[in-house]
């Protein structure tokens, strides 16, 4: 069997051919990595910086991943374990410092502010499904991988989100 056999293997597919790289890595998933990074932090800065963290990681592990498929995955869950590492090493007297930029005064951008200080207002375990569903766009199957439940409890908790922001938001009127 000569080299070449060798690198291309029984497929008939190279292995070069199968890896992805960290340039499509960074292009086809940086949006939700960043998504599933504010819904944790809910703040764009720190997001920002989360999210660089965990391509670096991503980069210098990439030989680990197996599947290309399940690469997003792979991401978010990491993205999930530096941001509770986050949480975990900010300092506890540290005051959240909240950034007061002019929005613009209509209507539509008062009502997008008040959900997302409701969803905000949701525990992890509705903000996290409610986020990626409506704003990372992920259907219920990606949602159960990401999160590593069942597609059944993603749907109950997108109910239950749904409930407690129609309550947050009914209140706030």
């Amino acid at each position: 069997m000569t080299e070449i056999d060798k690198f291309i293997g029984k497929s008939g597919e190279s292995e070069a051919a199968k890896a992805i790289t960290p340039q499509e890595l960074v292009r086809k998933y940086s949006q939700d990595v960043l998504g599933l990074c504010i819904a944790h932090t809910k703040n764009f800065h720190d997001s920002e910086d989360i999210m660089q963290n965990v391509f670096i990681k991503a980069i210098s592990k990439l030989e680990t991943l197996n599947e290309t498929s399940r690469a997003r995955a792979w991401l978010m869950q990491i993205a999930r374990r530096m941001c509770i590492d986050y949480h975990r090493n900010r300092p506890a007297k540290a005051e959240q410092i909240s950034e007061n930029i002019e929005s613009p005064s209509n209507e539509n951008s008062k009502q997008i502010s008040r959900l997302h200080e409701a969803i905000s207002k949701l525990s992890e375990e509705y903000r996290e499904p409610i986020t990626l569903y409506y704003l990372n766009g992920q259907n219920c199957p990606s949602i159960a991988k990401t999160l590593e439940i069942s597609q059944e409890t993603v749907r109950t908790r997108l109910v239950r989100a749904r409930l407690q922001l129609h309550k947050i938001l009914s209140e706030d009127k």
